[in-house]
């Protein structure tokens, strides 16, 4: 359990150490308070945390299971910046009307550059983009963002598949036939299955919809910087031993 983990990494006897109040202290943040039979709940104290980067954070994350440190990572975005930060994105008056799931609209710069990067028309980057970065680039919901008609979005979808950059496949509950290449996670409902990959841009949990900490323009961003750094998403290379008959394995 994560008490147990707790009390181990803190050197705390297995059970016991309760103070009057029934309560076992772990340090400032952390308390363990009877549960279940002799399990035990962990709770946090706020007060006990220097902020959003207090060590306790990746302690946590370390012992808990994705799938059941939503609360933890929702603590962390309230002490942080990064809440405040996300709810402002939007608000600039004279930002140009669209919707920022949209890279045209959001960050034309970047399309500009990913285009010239990959030799590809700014529609077909911006596609690109959209299925780097976003958990959820459906085709009906990308129509929906850049208000393409049919022709142009299959001209888009037509020559980013023969670019290489992308792999065209039919896949269940996907709502799309273009992916990144690489590992593919096949996730419950209401999650949506979408690529390992974006494993290292934001949170994907099954049973729950990935939702990225932070504005998408900034979610681009951070997927292009990703790809420009030698980490593009690519199937993983299977190394094979030879027999003594020279044959693979």
């Amino acid at each position: 359990s994560v008490a147990a983990e707790l009390r181990k990494v803190h050197g705390l006897p297995v059970a016991g150490g309760a103070g009057p109040d029934g309560l076992t202290r772990v340090g400032e943040a952390l308390v363990l308070r009877p549960w279940y039979g002799d399990q035990e709940a962990v709770l946090i104290r706020p007060a006990g945390l220097d902020g959003a980067d207090d060590p306790v954070f990746g302690l946590l994350e370390g012992i808990v299971a994705s799938w059941r440190s939503t609360g933890v990572r929702a603590l962390r975005a309230i002490l942080g910046d990064r809440l405040a930060h996300a709810l402002a994105a939007g608000t600039d008056p004279d930002a140009p009307a669209g919707h920022a799931q949209d890279p045209a609209v959001s960050v034309p710069a970047l399309v500009t550059e990913v285009a010239e990067a990959h030799g590809l028309t700014e529609d077909a980057a911006a596609l690109y983009l959209q299925l780097l970065a976003l958990p959820d680039p459906t085709d009906r919901d990308r129509t929906r963002w850049t208000g393409w008609k049919p022709a142009r979005a299959k001209r888009a979808r037509t020559e980013l598949a023969a670019s290489g950059l992308v792999v065209e496949a039919k896949r269940a509950r996907a709502g799309r036939t273009l992916f990144l290449p690489g590992g593919w996670l096949d996730l419950k409902a209401p999650a949506l299955p979408v690529e390992v990959w974006k494993q290292g841009l934001y949170p994907v949990d099954d049973h729950r919809r990935a939702v990225p900490p932070m504005p998408v323009p900034e979610l681009f961003t951070r997927a292009w910087e990703r790809v420009r750094s030698g980490d593009a998403p690519a199937y993983e290379e299977l190394t094979t031993r030879a027999t003594r008959k020279g044959r693979r394995r």
